[in-house]
């Protein structure tokens, strides 16, 4: 009826739920892991990359404010 509650330290309904009338269920023998889930060397991998697009963009504002 209602939308189902997820367990603690699960971030969205995984395929190991079943939906049924009352709600999503889950299965037996299926660990509670969100599909979006990312590592620690995905995280840095991220930082990074953002890193290095501020350094990119400072680098562009100097340019153009000297231009």
């Amino acid at each position: 009826m209602g939308a189902a509650a997820t367990p603690a330290g699960c971030g969205a309904i995984t395929s190991c739920y079943t939906t049924t009338d009352r709600g999503a269920v889950l299965e037996n023998n299926c660990s509670c892991r969100n599909s979006s889930e990312m590592d620690q060397a995905q995280i840095l991998i991220a930082l990074v990359v953002a890193a290095h697009a501020g350094v990119l963009a400072v680098r562009l504002c100097v340019s153009l404010y000297s231009a």
